[in-house]
């Protein structure tokens, strides 16, 4: 049974006075009512009438008042009351936002050939994570984070929507075998193909919007929304550098980290994504604004927008389609996900809800996504009303129900870099020839151990920006950070056409050649004297530092810089005058690339962490927050606060040399940090 809309305008249910039908969705009508009693504006959610005879439906819709009910954040929508119509249909009334909503916003940009200010746009999906992080603590994953889901108010301030769908924990699954819900354009990898979620799915799709607010468009877009899907997990989208030249490496990192096809790739929870997001709008440099509360709002919507032509070179914006981009070589793991299932996408709510960076570094293959082909074994439930399922349209495609996935647009390669105009110099003016610079390799000692063994750097280039790599600060106990370092040396050696002519590259092997051979023990990361050399550095340095959660006596040594090895290190890379400094350590199973950071937050050390770590495969966050402990001492900390980028890359075994994936990390930071 279908029910007109405008039938229950101008009828009262309960306290509620219907005045206008807004939207239909999925599962609800959503009309603006009055309450009576209190002399405000509503919105009201009604459960379609063909539905409220199937008690899953009902179970699920009523489910979405208690979800919300529970939920106390100011970017998550209120629930003022639950009740029946005269007809039995159940509704929830909740606050009426009177500015829309962000897909209202986009499409009106996007008509006036305009974006939102990155800042802006950062601050929105901030609210947005700090929203998510609240929903997923109470075990709840939205699944259809989309711009139609996220309502405006006039000030710009965001709020959720449409936790009706969502995966509640605890909670009896309610949908059927075989069907999915959310929307094509924005859901994750493992969404797609109808994998359990958590809320690491919620943050892909939030960094999909975020993606869109910056770029102007969509990373995928297709008419067939199977071929969407494809594209979610098979493809990448166009690197937002090719599209946004003014971005930030914080503000591209943001999109690339929520939007890896893996979840172990991604943010591990949405605080994790909430303080990336702090670090890029401080690198942006405003203008936002700061709450009494400390959390970023962002600025009224209709006062600041930007004009693409400032920003986008005319014609330099990417098709709306797939792209062919350099795959990842030299052993680095596996980014492609298996066989994308059909689904049937089912939508709760009125008509309304971060890119992997391309990494390929030198030597990189250009790879093609895999053609779709028909999945055996879809099951595709039926539509409960026996009416024609709703035809996608924009982004909010409520559903699908197909058996086959249609082939992806046509790839476009685009170029790699944009041609840069250089002036031929005059010919009649003799230009004397540009000396050949001493590639090395050169071995250099830069000091000598307690036990006098000298401590060796190789230097491989000739450029003025110094890159320096440090294996073996812990020798004994993690051997494959010393193969590690030496593989690098004879790789370079022979390949010294990898390092940009502006760069040198220093590779000290064995920063601790007195350690013992102890793997994985205390004993094997001490010097001579005893002392841990990351712990001898003089950033909140003590003597009687912790390791591994126990106070070590003496381990921190007599005073900062009190050791030799530490010494020569630390006045090596400012006689270089470092641009980037890596040391390998090791262990934890799935890598690790963090930054610096001595007092407060990283000053200068998070860019490098975010091109190691994204290119290398590996997690990128402060390991001090991730394992709550504090370091003292430590190098890449005190490097940090003298305004020299510095990461600790722990790597995944104390012995096994994790080398394909080192190797386009360190090209990775060649390129970004001793490059033009």
């Amino acid at each position: 049974m279908t029910i007109d809309p405008k039938q229950l305008i101008g009828q009262q249910i309960g306290p509620y006075e219907i005045r206008t039908h807004i939207a239909r969705g999925g599962m609800a009508d959503v009309y603006q009512a009055f309450d009576v009693n209190l002399q405000r504006k509503v919105a009201l959610k009604v459960m379609l009438a063909q539905l409220s005879a199937d008690t899953q439906f009902v179970q699920r819709f009523r489910r979405e008042a208690q979800t919300v009910a529970q939920l106390e954040h100011p970017n998550i929508i209120q629930v003022y009351g639950i009740g029946l119509t005269p007809n039995q249909q159940p509704y929830i009334a909740m606050p009426f936002i009177e500015g829309g909503s962000l897909r209202d916003t986009l499409e009106l940009l996007s008509r006036r050939g305009e974006l939102l200010p990155t800042t802006q746009a950062l601050a929105i999906v901030r609210q947005m994570a700090d929203a998510l992080r609240v929903a997923h603590a109470a075990g709840i994953v939205h699944r259809d984070i989309k711009p139609s889901n996220i309502l405006l108010r006039p000030d710009g301030t965001p709020v959720l929507v449409d936790l009706g769908i969502a995966a509640v924990q605890s909670a009896p699954k309610l949908t059927q075998t075989g069907t999915l819900i959310g929307t094509p354009n924005y859901m994750s990898p493992e969404q797609a193909r109808g994998d359990r979620l958590d809320g690491r799915s919620d943050l892909y799709s939030l960094g999909v919007i975020l993606y869109e607010m910056l770029a102007g468009k969509r990373p995928f877009e297709a008419d067939d929304p199977l071929a969407v899907l494809h594209m979610h997990v098979y493809e990448e989208p166009v690197p937002l550098e090719q599209i946004r030249q003014d971005l930030t490496p914080h503000t591209r990192y943001v999109v690339q980290a929520a939007m890896q096809k893996t979840p172990m790739s991604r943010f591990q929870s949405a605080a994790d994504m909430i303080n990336a997001i702090d670090q890029a709008i401080e690198a942006e440099g405003g203008p936002g604004r700061i709450s009494t509360s400390g959390a970023w709002r962002p600025h009224p919507m209709n006062q600041y927008t930007i004009s693409t032509s400032k920003i986008v070179p005319p014609g330099a914006l990417p098709p709306a389609t797939g792209s062919t981009v350099p795959r990842k070589g030299g052993g680095g793991k596996l980014w492609v996900i298996g066989a994308v299932v059909a689904v049937l996408l089912l939508l709760l709510g009125g008509g309304g809800y971060v890119a992997l960076r391309s990494l390929g570094a030198a030597g990189g293959t250009a790879v093609t996504a895999a053609t779709p082909t028909a999945v055996p074994g879809i099951i595709v439930p039926e539509n409960p009303t026996d009416t024609p399922l709703p035809e996608p349209t924009g982004d909010e495609g409520d559903a699908v129900a197909t058996s086959t996935l249609a082939p992806p647009p046509t790839n476009t390669v685009l170029p790699a870099t944009l041609p840069s105009a250089t002036e031929a110099a005059p010919t009649d003016t003799a230009v004397p020839p540009t000396p050949t610079p001493d590639m090395g390799p050169e071995t250099i000692t830069i000091g000598f151990s307690v036990q006098n063994r000298p401590i060796d750097a190789v230097r491989i280039g000739g450029g003025p920006k110094a890159v320096v790599l440090i294996g073996g600060l812990h020798a004994g106990a993690a051997p494959s950070t010393v193969s590690l370092a030496q593989t690098a040396v004879n790789y370079f050696s022979t390949n010294f056409q990898e390092i940009p002519p502006e760069a040198t590259l220093y590779i000290i092997a064995n920063a601790n050649p007195d350690s013992p051979a102890v793997v994985g023990e205390l004993d094997g990361r001490l010097n001579a004297n005893r002392v841990d050399l990351n712990r001898n550095w003089d950033c909140r340095w003590v003597k009687d530092a912790a390791f591994r959660g126990s106070t070590v006596p003496g381990i921190g040594g007599s005073a900062a810089f009190s050791e030799p090895e530490t010494q020569a290190l630390a006045e090596f890379i400012q006689d270089v005058e470092a641009t980037a400094v890596v040391f390998w350590e090791a262990r934890t199973p799935n890598g690790l690339s963090s930054p610096g950071a001595c007092a407060g937050p990283s000053r200068v050390s998070v860019p490098l962490a975010q091109s190691y770590g994204i290119a290398a495969g590996y997690p990128i966050a402060d390991f001090e927050n991730l394992t709550n402990q504090t370091l003292n001492g430590d190098g890449t900390n005190w490097l940090d606060g003298q305004n020299i980028p510095a990461i600790a890359v722990i790597l995944p075994d104390y012995e096994t040399v994790d080398w394909g994936d080192n190797l386009d990390g360190i090209r990775a930071v060649l390129r970004d940090f001793g490059g033009s």
